[in-house]
């Protein structure tokens, strides 16, 4: 019996079936060695038809995780500030207490609002993959 490690495969499909053909040393031009690959075969295939937008969304991922971090920043600086607003004297620092009141304001502002998005995009990916896969099962 020849032995075949290392010895490049060719294969195509005929008939629904995949025929693998083994390449001689005199048919390999380029005189590479190579690679042993080993392949396990599988039962059956399930494939999924796929709108490109759908594909976009898998492609995008979900941009949630972004939003709560950002808004988990922006509230802890803002609860940072409010803390010093409260617990400091600004009599003669006007313009310092305006400054704190605005990035007070702002981080809850901003912070609360990407929150409110995170919790409504938090699971668009899940749901596109849940309405591709019960396609299959229709």
């Amino acid at each position: 019996m020849t032995e075949l490690i290392n010895t490049p495969i060719e294969a195509e499909i005929q008939d629904g079936h995949s025929v693998e053909r083994h390449i001689s040393a005199q048919e390999n031009s380029s005189g590479e060695i190579h690679p042993q690959i080993k392949r396990a075969r599988v039962d059956s295939l399930i494939i999924y038809d796929v709108t490109e937008g759908e594909l976009e969304t898998i492609e995008r991922g979900s941009p949630s995780s972004l939003y709560l971090n950002i808004s988990i920043a922006l509230l802890s600086i803002a609860i940072s500030f409010l803390i010093t607003l409260l617990t400091f004297d600004f009599k003669d620092k006007i313009y310092l207490f305006i400054v704190f009141v605005l990035v007070t304001i702002v981080g809850i502002c901003l912070g609360v609002i990407l929150f409110i998005v995170w919790w409504r995009t938090k699971n668009d990916v899940d749901i596109v993959l849940k309405k591709i896969k019960e396609r299959a099962n229709q």
